[in-house]
């Protein structure tokens, strides 16, 4: 048959003779291949190092993504497609030639350097571009690898390589190995069986809520081990990779009951335990109980102290509410007495209201109530008996070790105790007020009595008293009132961000005027480094200002003094600009423009300029309020100090990204900004104007505000230090890592 110039170079770059067929081709082993219905071909759950030469290659007329059970069953061996003997084998050969006429090189010499570094190592995250494209299986019965090309596909590129590398080392007697996925295999269960992958899979999103992937992985000496990879949040909204290695089948049962324990005291203890995920310092992921990092060799241990301080608690609990009890007790009688006190002087008065209304009655009720009939008063008289409760026996009986079990039933107890301890503190709480109302009424009821009693020495002045016509009145006893705070709305960048943003931006649209957003829009690039050293009272040099001409002029920017610009800020362009999926006609501020940099500027002027940007900087701030509690974010290798704008992130993980890239070891500041802070916020109107009233609300061009370091205290409220992976070579999914410190700084605004 034919072949045109093109496939015979490509024929030649595979190495690949036609008329004399490599032995190994002709001498295809028969396999015997049962694909189950239970594993998911498009799942990679299995890599391994395998040989080149123990790969046999089968081509199928279908494409990859094919029902398994037809693309085996229509798959017939390399060599039908490369000898056209037949006229079933024309037709495969005429489709071969078709495959071999659109190789690309190029393709196969990526996967040759690829496969060079998988040879050196395996990749942190286990998979890498394009593994699908090898299609390898595993027969268990007949303990051979192959390899299925679907001759519909369009991509060849890891076939044509497989069979390079395999005639090369053929001719060589050359071994290598390659690292690819098993497609269509389950879990080996040599360390852990299906249920427990599978809970390990559950417990890992509950503290890192992303789902993890699982993989066995096969080295080159066919030692296995569990490798699971996934992302974790390490610190607020800042997530990192990780990657858990398990080598042998004691540490993956180990670390499958120390993430069972954990996960039994995070979903059954809630409130009891804080478990937090934090980054190694090789990258795995590592758990922190109440601040202590957990293993399973301290888990005895761990539990056994737990169990102990929850004793501790249950006893403290168990007096407290013994206390209680005999101090509600104690209110509930003097609340009785006082209100017996209280009816019998009420009934007293009503009888002297009724009896007022006519003669018989005043006569009556002044012979009946002719002496005081008071209550004697109890206040002091009555001691309270000291409360002395016994100690409790603590740590009785203390076992050498405790289980989860005992741990959780006895916090089941605590949370009772602790219930029944809120309900009296709750009753104390109620019966003192009733009783201080009670107080009061037996009080006011008493000079009441007395005033009546005062004009009873004689029934003409008796008389005379109750003819009057307005007596005074009961005064009201004392309301209970209650310190209620007010709740303050907490920020939630997902819920809150896009209202949030659209009402700053309407805001400081309404508030500012033009020189105050023109001098904002100077803090959002790097001549707020100028603003700042006039804050500071310190010098710009001229070198400074020459280098401010210098990229004025590279970005055609710098301005003729002769030359005025008549129209301003004003554009009829009427150009069409797209900013957070919507449309509007509005220009973009530009940095030259606003500072008017000539080519003649002196120093002195620039100097001027940026003493009067300052003050229209001072005066935005005095305008515009948080209206919410914020938490904000900057990274940086420099403290925070006084006398400075600073610009923040409000995510964490945006202002972490941009320092990755370039430090090993820095800090990342947060601050609690409280509502109605001093804040200046870098929204859409801050970038551009809106002469045309077309700019969408909102904050699209990036999430930062700026600060003045000058308006607010600050008092450190916490430090750590957290890891966090990062990549070489972002770029590159086979790039190694290495394992970033960042000293995090809490602080609250006094």
């Amino acid at each position: 048959m034919e072949t045109n110039e093109n496939i015979i170079d490509k024929l030649n770059y595979i190495g690949l003779d036609l008329n004399n067929i490599p032995k190994f081709i002709k001498d295809f082993e028969e396999l015997d291949y049962r694909p189950s219905k239970y594993n998911d071909e498009h799942l990679y759950k299995v890599y391994k190092y395998i040989d080149i030469a123990d790969i046999q290659i089968l081509l199928t007329p279908t494409n990859r993504l094919s029902y398994m059970g037809e693309k085996y069953g229509k798959a017939v061996p390399l060599y039908a497609y490369l000898t056209p003997d037949t006229e079933e084998n024309i037709e495969r050969h005429t489709k071969f030639l078709s495959m071999v006429s659109n190789i690309n090189i190029d393709k196969i010499e990526e996967i040759g350097k690829e496969q060079e570094i998988l040879n050196e190592k395996i990749p942190f995250k286990v998979k890498y571009p394009k593994d699908y494209l090898w299609q390898i299986y595993y027969s268990e019965y007949t303990n051979k690898y192959f390899m299925l090309v679907p001759t519909e596909d369009l991509e060849y590129t890891a076939f044509f390589y497989l069979l390079k590398k395999q005639i090369a080392n053929a001719k060589s007697g050359k071994k290598e190995k390659i690292f690819v996925p098993i497609s269509y295999t389950d879990y080996s269960r040599k360390y852990l069986n299906r249920t427990q992958i599978t809970d390990i899979e559950n417990y890992l999103w509950l503290f890192t809520k992303e789902w993890p992937l699982v993989y066995e992985i096969y080295d080159k000496d066919n030692n296995l081990s569990i490798q699971i990879t996934g992302k974790a949040f390490i610190y607020d909204d800042i997530e990192s990779d990780y990657k858990i290695v398990l080598q042998t089948k004691e540490e993956a049962i180990k670390f499958y009951k120390t993430l069972k324990a954990l996960f039994i005291m995070k979903t059954e203890m809630p409130h009891h335990f804080n478990i937090i995920t934090r980054i190694d310092n090789k990258g795995s992921l590592s758990f922190l109980v109440n601040n202590k990092k957990v293993m399973y060799e301290i888990l005895p241990s761990l539990i056994k102290e737990e169990y102990l301080k929850a004793e501790e608690e249950k006893i403290n609990l168990i007096e407290e509410k013994t206390k209680d009890e005999k101090e509600l007790d104690r209110l509930q009688k003097k609340s009785a007495k006082l209100e017996k006190d209280y009816l019998e002087k009420e009934r007293q008065i009503s009888t002297f209201l009724e009896c007022k209304k006519t003669f018989f009655g005043k006569v009556k009720y002044f012979f009946k109530y002719k002496k005081v009939n008071l209550t004697k008063k109890q206040d002091g008289a009555e001691k309270e008996q000291e409360i002395k409760v016994i100690r409790l026996n603590k740590y009785a009986d203390v076992k050498s070790n405790y289980t989860l079990e005992e741990l959780i039933e006895l916090f089941k107890q605590i949370d009772k105790e602790e219930s029944k301890v809120k309900n009296l503190e709750n009753d104390i709480k109620a019966i003192k007020q009733r009783i201080t109302n009670l107080e009061s009424k037996v009080r006011n009821a008493t000079l009441y009595i007395e005033e009546i009693d005062k004009h009873k020495k004689s029934i003409f002045e008796f008389w005379k008293f109750t003819n009057k016509d307005k007596v005074s009145e009961l005064p009201e006893g004392m309301q209970n009132q209650e310190d209620a705070k007010p709740l303050r709305k907490v920020f939630d960048f997902e819920l809150d961000f896009e209202d949030f943003s659209a009402q700053l931006d309407k805001t400081q649209r309404e508030l500012l005027s033009k020189e105050e957003l023109n001098s904002v829009f100077l803090a959002t690039t790097y001549i707020l480094e100028d603003i700042n050293k006039i804050v500071r009272n310190e010098e710009i040099t001229e070198e400074r200002l020459e280098n401010i001409k210098q990229k004025a002029l590279e970005e055609n920017r710098l301005n003729d003094k002769d030359n005025f610009d008549i129209f301003g800020g004003i554009s009829y362009d009427n150009k069409l600009k797209v900013l957070a999926n919507k449309k509007h006609r509005e220009k973009e501020r530009e940095i030259y423009n606003v500072l008017d940099i000539t080519k003649d500027i002196t120093l002195e002027d620039y100097t001027n300029y940026l003493k009067q940007v300052l003050k229209h900087l001072e005066s935005a701030f005095s305008k515009i309020k948080l209206t919410v509690d914020m938490p904000i974010y900057k990274a940086s290798a420099d403290a925070i100090t006084k006398n400075n704008f600073n610009k923040f992130d409000i995510k964490g993980s945006k202002a972490l990204s941009c320092m990755v890239e370039s430090k090993n070891n820095f800090y990342l500041y947060k601050i609690n900004l409280k509502e109605n802070t001093p804040i200046v916020a870098f929204t859409n109107i801050i970038y551009y104007d809106n002469y045309n009233k077309t700019l969408p609300l909102g904050m699209n061009v990036t999430e930062e505000i700026l600060i003045n370091n000058n308006l607010i205290n600050l008092e450190l409220k916490s430090k750590e230090k957290i890891n966090i992976v990062s990549y070489l070579d972002e770029k590159n999914p086979l790039s190694d890592i290495e394992i970033k410190t960042v000293n995090v700084e809490e602080y609250e605004v006094n």
